[in-house]
């Protein structure tokens, strides 16, 4: 039987600040408060973040922006979001996103497990400041060297230049 019985709340003054690639991440409820069912991170975008194109092989992924916008990418097409947009990417299709301006995602995986590669691939930081640079070839080195781990292949570059 599941441990998740009740709520799992995240508030904004527990979670710790993340540099994960370009951005300033949270996890506000983390995959093992759900019994690994899901997982919420929150991520303040540097108009031009691009991750590289990659896939969740078992996670489905729902993205919220709250402030801003985005570019989500697929193969095929590519689709804008603006405040209150929302997207569900399905487990298993290549994708990426691109911050047309500065903005606010929360991201959501279920499975859990996100936030695990946010916290294996960041760095805790003390300045809740988002970065202005792209992100550095060594933090670009160690999504790839870790992203294997927790269930993502990074399939090509990003869709456009970070």
């Amino acid at each position: 039987m599941s441990s998740f019985v009740e709520p799992a709340m995240g508030t904004a003054g527990a979670a710790e600040p993340y540099r994960f690639l370009d951005t300033l991440s949270y996890v506000r409820v983390p995959g093992e408060a759900t019994d690994g069912r899901c997982s919420v991170v929150e991520m303040r975008l540097r108009e031009g973040h691009a991750p590289p194109m990659h896939v969740h092989a078992s996670a489905d992924e729902t993205l919220h922006v709250t402030e801003g916008a985005i570019e989500v990418h697929t193969p095929t097409e590519t689709r804008s979001l603006g405040t209150g947009g929302s997207a569900v990417l399905p487990k298993g299709r290549e994708h990426s996103v691109v911050a047309t301006e500065p903005a606010t995602i929360v991201t959501s995986t279920s499975p859990g497990g996100f936030d695990e590669f946010v916290t294996a691939v960041g760095e805790p930081v003390d300045s809740a400041t988002v970065p202005s640079d792209p992100p550095s070839e060594a933090a670009v080195a160690r999504v790839s060297e870790l992203a294997p781990e927790h269930g993502i292949e990074i399939v090509g570059p990003p869709p456009v230049d970070p």
